[in-house]
């Protein structure tokens, strides 16, 4: 993993300058193309950490060509690729010395892929849901990824510069509710995040599914502005909709906070020094750092003190779908920055679930709204008096 520090732009404000943009339309790139490859080698009896190690293999490969006229711009893996199997929601990376090293995906396995890449710090992260199968998907599986996409594509489709994040919240929930008589819910709790340069956590965030208590937090409420950037991230089950923490031994991917705390272990300074050489400030995968068991005892007291956040195995009960995408806020409305799904499709994933005719409007519109015709002006209204 390159090393994704560098001097951070000033917030923008208005729309995205042309130059930011194009880093992050060439990062979504590289994600959609790494995406498609994985996908392609999600196989029956497939090695789950090798597609991993591969995922981010491409990402590095796929951005080292780009933007290298400027010395120094860095680049490369935003968010470490993870392969998350039917219970798994979320966060699965697997490391050589896990007992799991030796795990492969099985047919009619469900799994959600995730990767992500940034150009200059501008990340973007885009996970899909496919089904370890040749034929189309038809049976719950197929209505897990039909709601989890429905519902992202609902919910950009409710982002405009002045609505209010409880708005999205609302139109994930009016395409979930459909889809309740056939056991599918919301997992609680899952935060998505404003994107800006080096951090895919910024202030402001997205609650798909809300608790109880977050439904009540006045505080987690703001507007969308123009040249926001966001990543959105939709799960659903048809198990507890209240997701369970895995064994702490599975998690393996970290990141810098901006707390500090002087270390008193040499083994703990020393795996800091090397995360903050290799990884900056994005997310990382232990599996780059040089010794394993010395950076699993080293980053123990790290994240005690809270100077390494640990993104948690998240699980369910039964079978999870995801569908995470990355956008701007535009002027009259939301703009993928990710590419569209590439393994979604009618022909692969059909759900027996009719939804309404007004669901179907929903996903009919435009992201963005036309701008209004200017009315002609009538010669003889122009004509000076």
């Amino acid at each position: 993993m390159a090393p994704t520090t560098t001097k951070t732009d000033a917030p923008v404000e208005g729309p995205l300058p042309t130059a930011v943009l194009d880093k992050y339309k060439a990062a979504a790139q590289v994600v959609s193309t790494t995406l498609q490859a994985i996908i392609a080698k999600a196989v029956d009896g497939a090695n789950i950490i090798e597609l991993q190690v591969e995922g981010d293999k491409l990402i590095e490969q796929g951005t080292a060509g780009l933007y290298n006229k400027v010395k120094g711009i860095p680049k490369g893996v935003a968010f470490p690729t993870t392969i998350s199997v039917n219970s798994d929601i979320q966060n699965a990376n697997v490391l050589p010395s896990d007992k799991e090293s030796k795990a492969t995906l099985a047919a009619d396995d469900i799994v959600k892929i995730c990767v992500g890449a940034h150009i200059d710090g501008y990340p973007v992260v885009a996970a899909e849901t496919i089904v370890i199968t040749s034929s189309p998907v038809t049976d719950i599986k197929a209505t897990l990824i039909t709601a989890a996409h429905q519902a992202a594509e609902a919910a950009i489709r409710a982002v405009k510069p002045g609505s209010k994040n409880w708005e999205v919240t609302a139109a994930i929930k009016a395409v979930l509710d459909e889809y309740e008589s056939a056991g599918v819910k919301g997992v609680e709790g899952v935060l998505s995040h404003q994107h800006e340069q080096n951090s895919i956590e910024a202030k402001k965030g997205i609650v798909a599914v809300p608790t109880h208590s977050q439904r009540s937090d006045s505080d987690n409420s703001f507007t969308f502005e123009e040249g926001e950037v966001y990543g959105l991230n939709i799960n659903v089950t048809n198990g507890d909709k209240t997701f369970k923490t895995a064994d702490g031994s599975r998690t393996t991917i970290f990141q810098k906070t901006p707390t500090t705390y002087q270390l008193k272990l040499k083994t703990s300074r020393a795996v800091f020094t090397e995360i903050s050489k290799k990884a900056g400030g994005f997310p990382f995968t232990l599996r780059v750092l040089e010794d394993e068991t010395k950076s699993r005892a080293g980053i123990r007291e790290c994240t005690q003190h809270q100077i390494l956040k640990p993104y948690e195995v998240i699980t369910t009960d039964k079978l999870s779908a995801q569908a995470f995408l990355t956008f701007t806020v535009t002027k009259t409305g939301a703009a993928r920055l990710s590419l569209a799904p590439t393994y979604f499709s009618e022909e692969r994933v059909k759900s027996d679930v009719a939804i309404s005719d007004a669901l179907k409007a929903t996903l009919a519109k435009p992201l963005k709204a036309k701008p209004a015709k200017k009315k002609a002006v009538k010669a003889e209204g122009a004509k000076a008096e």
